[in-house]
């Protein structure tokens, strides 16, 4: 295997390192920040970071023996030619950074959520990365989980019946957290969107602000259910005719319910048996190493970043329109969140 060089734009907190005060939480007890995933990760190697700010420069730099560090990403792309880009900016410099990365020459763009401000920005630079022959793919990693990648492959093996619904919860904001959440629906649906509606905390909040909060709908093109409600920590259940699929806790625990084939009795098993924890984020990186090795797509492509950003501005607009079903794909482009 081929081993790729990979750079970080955005030395902060994504890109680098997580909070102190998150350190003992346990889905943060692996790589979970971009750098310390390329550095576990095989058949890629770090190699440059960028970053405005000096002092995380120098941070990076002591954290991860990064000798390559740059204020200015436009010329760390032109000296040290990276493969891999991970781009960590702030949303408002994102889709001005993954174009011009995508112009640069790389190979795979690895770009944190939500993918941008608005649904225009979202769809140039898809289209800048696909004219460029560049694998774009959306840092939403749990799309990579090996657990959750088992609990796909189950579904579509047929173990719990006939695959029909996909219930969340979550309190984070619809613009922004939920698309880690979105992005895991678009991926188990396996179809896009067709419509949604949605209820939000408040009217004040519908207008764009980060605490966008509430409940919602979506309908896929194939007739599968995905519902949002807000609260609690991160639960989701996958639901089919004959069992599910509960991830509990921030996708700390995983189980399984089916029925005994001859006496229909449900059944109820940790889920996979045994567990063998390993970072959802190093899985991504390896996942994009193997995508260029063979030429093939990413679990999490930026379509899938496009389409959580647009359900999350539907469900919006569905709610400043008294609860009105959202047809998609939205025919306003410029619609979109006004965040950092």
């Amino acid at each position: 295997m081929a081993s790729y060089r990979a750079a970080v734009i955005g030395c902060g907190r994504i890109g680098s390192t997580i909070d102190d005060e998150q350190v003992n939480r346990p889905q943060f007890r692996y790589p979970w920040a971009h750098a310390p995933a390329y550095v576990e990760a095989k058949g890629v190697d770090l190699i440059a970071g960028a970053d405005l700010s000096r002092d995380q420069l120098e941070d990076f730099k002591q954290r991860w023996n990064v000798t390559a560090l740059y204020t200015d990403y436009k010329e760390m792309l032109a000296k040290e030619k990276p493969d891999i880009v991970s781009v960590t900016t702030k949303t408002t410099e994102r889709a001005e950074v993954v174009m011009a990365a995508a112009e640069a020459g790389v190979k795979a763009i690895y770009a944190t959520k939500p993918i941008s401000r608005t649904l225009a920005e979202a769809d140039a630079m898809i289209e800048t990365c696909r004219n460029h022959g560049v694998i774009f793919a959306m840092a939403c990693h749990k799309n990579w989980s090996p657990w959750l990648q088992m609990c796909l492959q189950s579904i579509r093996r047929g173990d719990i019946g006939e695959f029909s619904s996909m219930v969340a919860n979550y309190s984070w904001s619809f613009n922004g957290g939920h698309s880690h959440t979105l992005a895991l629906f678009r991926q188990f649906a396996d179809a896009p969107a067709k419509w949604v509606f949605g209820h939000m905390n408040s009217d004040e909040a519908a207008a764009g602000e980060k605490d966008l909060q509430g409940t919602g709908m979506i309908l896929y093109e194939n007739g599968i259910r995905g519902f949002l409600n807000n609260g609690g920590w991160l639960n989701i259940d996958f639901i089919g005719r004959d069992g599910w699929f509960s991830c509990r806790n921030e996708h700390a625990d995983f189980e399984m319910w089916s029925r005994y084939p001859d006496t229909r009795e449900p059944i109820r098993r940790q889920f996979p048996n045994p567990k063998r924890p390993r970072s959802s984020q190093q899985a991504a990186v390896e996942g994009i190493v193997k995508n260029l090795d063979e030429g093939t797509e990413p679990l999490c492509p930026g379509e899938y970043g496009r389409e959580a950003l647009e359900i999350a501005v539907a469900l919006r607009e569905s709610h400043r329109r008294g609860g009105e079903k959202i047809d998609l794909p939205m025919a306003d482009r410029s619609l979109g969140f006004q965040i950092d």
